[in-house]
């Protein structure tokens, strides 16, 4: 059970759930990229005994894992949930930033998609509340969908 549903009220109901897109671990996958060539270039390129081979991939790996822990951390931590009541957004797992909205304080829900978020699903989702609040999430997954559900729900 997410962290969401779990705040759910007796008689609120899911409409839609989604979280981060998984573009989001495009500089985790061009870091391993980079240290995953150096490490090859390294070995390929001095004559190195296997211990010094082995240490260069254990550490190779090992900074790969430690710089996309931080965004896995983030995209298994973002939840994007709409009720038949409010929307609720969550990101975060140490640091925390949540968003509750009735659906009748929504003024309006709009969503940016750039080329490769149109072919890939992906967009940046913004809604503003009744005063002028706008809150802002970047690569969100099927953002489209997420405002369909909202219109739908209202």
């Amino acid at each position: 059970m997410s962290y969401l549903t779990k705040r759910l009220a007796a008689d609120e109901k899911v409409a839609y759930t989604t979280r981060l897109h998984p573009v989001v671990f495009g500089g985790a996958l061009e870091l391993a990229v980079v240290v995953g060539g150096i490490v090859t270039l390294l070995i390929r390129h001095n004559d190195l005994p296997p211990s010094t081979v082995r240490q260069l991939c254990i550490g190779g790996l090992s900074l790969i894992l430690l710089g996309a822990l931080p965004t896995f951390v983030r995209w298994r931590t973002s939840e994007f949930v709409v009720t038949n009541r409010r929307v609720m957004l969550k990101m975060g797992l140490i640091s925390v930033h949540t968003v509750e909205l009735l659906l009748p304080k929504i003024e309006a829900i709009g969503v940016d998609q750039g080329f490769a978020g149109r072919l890939l699903g992906y967009g940046t989702l913004r809604i503003t509340g009744t005063g002028g609040t706008v809150e802002t999430f970047p690569q969100v997954a099927e953002p489209l969908a997420l405002r369909d559900a909202v219109l739908r729900a209202r």
